[in-house]
């Protein structure tokens, strides 16, 4: 049986088909218009919560930190350095290479020199003169000032001078043979000084309360003597060679 032909059937399928594609295309579109618009919110979204970073400003930042961290690490530094530093003295019975032994008294102290910050001067009179760790010698009376670790100071400034010794006392014996005098300090104790010919020596005149110089045969016992002497590290029975000597007679204390 042949179908009948119907040209308005015909008709009708070529509409659906048309109004088919174009609503397929619309979607098409409409999804195509969906998915451009959520990308942009996506990517907007994106850089609107990605915070901005000012490249002039940072590193300003940085630096700031570095530095007030810089300061906190100096100001600890300073602060354990003033509580281990120390100040000791005495004769250096040994120096070699960075290190130096001194003693005084009986007690021992180990000194290590810094290629870069320790400094070494010669106290000439009121003046000082920079030198070198080579230029000490063994028996220098040397004062020292440094950071104490593990029994080790560390020597910030090293001080090579002459130690002098002041006391006063009463003149007890008098040796002219040996140009040797004894006297007893108000701390009882007794030196022994050799006066010789380099020793200055000096007495107040009584009368004008001048200081006048003298010679040996003018000390008598009982006379009051101001004295200086250097040490050395070698003297035994505190026995010193006088540097100066000024003497007060007795006769003055009893006007």
């Amino acid at each position: 049986m042949t179908a009948n032909y119907d040209p308005t059937s015909s008709r009708i399928n070529r509409d659906f088909e048309g109004r088919g594609k174009n609503i397929y295309m619309k979607k098409l579109l409409q999804n195509i218009i969906i998915l451009g618009y959520l990308a942009t919110l996506l990517v907007g979204g994106v850089v609107a919560q990605t915070p901005s970073v000012d490249a002039s400003s940072s590193p300003t930042v940085v630096d700031k930190d570095i530095q007030q961290l810089k300061d906190k690490i100096a100001n600890k530094v300073s602060e354990i350095r003033k509580q281990n530093n120390k100040a000791v003295s005495g004769f250096v019975q040994s120096i070699d290479g960075n290190t130096m032994k001194l003693t005084n008294n009986g007690e021992v102290n180990q000194v290590k020199f810094d290629d870069t910050l320790t400094k070494v001067f010669k106290v000439l009179g009121t003046t000082k003169k920079e030198i070198k760790t080579d230029d000490i010698a063994k028996d220098d009376y040397a004062i020292v000032s440094g950071v104490v670790t593990d029994n080790t100071i560390t020597a910030n400034v090293v001080l090579i001078d002459e130690n002098f010794l002041v006391d006063s006392g009463k003149i007890t014996e008098i040796n002219k043979e040996s140009y040797n005098i004894k006297v007893l300090t108000s701390d009882k104790n007794t030196y022994s000084l050799d006066v010789e010919t380099g020793t200055k020596q000096y007495m107040v005149n009584i009368k004008t309360l001048l200081r006048e110089t003298i010679g040996f045969s003018k000390l008598k016992e009982g006379d009051t003597v101001h004295f200086v002497v250097k040490k050395t590290g070698k003297e035994k029975n505190n026995n010193y060679s006088a540097v100066k000597i000024l003497i007060i007679p007795q006769e003055y204390f009893i006007k």
